[in-house]
This record gives C-alpha cells, sequence and structure tokens, in this order.
C-alpha cells in the first residue's frame, strides 16, 4: 500500500467503496428527500433569476436613451452633418432594437415557465418595446426642432390647389402723344 492518503480509482477499489457501510446518522430516504426539494427550489430560483433579468434588460431603452439625449442635446439645433447623423442614429437604433424583441428575450425564455411566469416575460417585452417607441419618439422631437419634419402649414403649401382666377385686368400704353 504505499501513501496512506492516496485514492485508487481502480474498478477493483470501486467495488470496494461500494461495500463500506453508512456512516452513522446517515438516512438513505432523508438524502433523496433533501436532493429533490433543493432541484425544486433549484428551478424556482433559475426562473425566477431569468425573470429578473428579463426586467432589467427590458429597462436598458432608457438607460441608453439618456446617453444618447445628451449627445441629441449637445449637437444643438442647426442641420449639420454630425447632428443629423446622431439623429438618425437615435431614430434607427430604437426601431432595431423593438423589432429584434424575441431574440433580445430568447435567453429567457424557459418551457418549464408557469403562466404566471410567460405573462411576466410578455410584460417585460411589452416594456422594452414601449421604450424603444418613447426613444423614437424624443428623436423625432429633435428632428422637429431642426426643422427636418413638416409641421407647419407652410411645408405643405406646394400641396395646396391654385384657386381659378376670377378677375382679369389688363394695360396698354397709348402710343399717341400728348
Amino acid at each position: 500500500m504505499g501513501r496512506t492518503w492516496a485514492l485508487d480509482i481502480t474498478p477493483d477499489a470501486q467495488t470496494r467503496m461500494a461495500e463500506l457501510p453508512n456512516p452513522p446518522g446517515y438516512s438513505e430516504q432523508h438524502a433523496h428527500e433533501q436532493d429533490a426539494k433543493g432541484a425544486v427550489a433549484k428551478k424556482v430560483d433559475q426562473t425566477q433569476l431569468k425573470l429578473k433579468k428579463a426586467k432589467e434588460t427590458a429597462w436598458t431603452p432608457a438607460k441608453n436613451f439618456m446617453m444618447t439625449g445628451i449627445m441629441l442635446w449637445m449637437s444643438g439645433n442647426g442641420v449639420h452633418i454630425f447632428s443629423i447623423m446622431i439623429t438618425f442614429y437615435a431614430i434607427y437604433n430604437p426601431i432595431k432594437s423593438a423589432v429584434g424583441v424575441n431574440t433580445m428575450f430568447a435567453r429567457f425564455s424557459d418551457p418549464k415557465m408557469t403562466t404566471l411566469d410567460r405573462t411576466n416575460l410578455l410584460t417585460s417585452k411589452v416594456t422594452f418595446v414601449l421604450l424603444n417607441i418613447a426613444a423614437m419618439l424624443g428623436a423625432l422631437y429633435k428632428m422637429s426642432l431642426m426643422g427636418l419634419l413638416p409641421t407647419t402649414p407652410a411645408d405643405w403649401v406646394s400641396f395646396l390647389a391654385v384657386p381659378p382666377v376670377v378677375q382679369f385686368s389688363s394695360g396698354s400704353f397709348s402710343s399717341a402723344s400728348l
């Protein structure tokens, strides 16, 4: 036998270890009950953790818009390439995120979820889409301030019909000398 604390993993050693008696106070039934309770608690904890992370993900557009809002404010109301580019990205990113909501929340979905858990996940998805729409509306307001959106009646004058002529007047010069 060599070392005192050596571990032998050969098949003969495994059968000898299986033949060892249980320690005093050990109950096989109690061990299985604890394992079953731990598995159920772990499943519930995993589901609740996923839902908590889904709620955190749902509020990311609000956090992102704070940064975008500062950039929009700093770019000013003039029509310059920088301000137009920032405004374009402020509109494009929320649209792209709202369209990809299912791929964003796919990691939180679990076939073992209850109906209440699925409802909570759907609520997180709706919150995510609504916050993206709010961020996009902020960018559209910025476009309105820049004068890029047709919001005044003067912007639509070219679509008005020209009224028909009601009167006609003409004048002439006489060639006679006075």
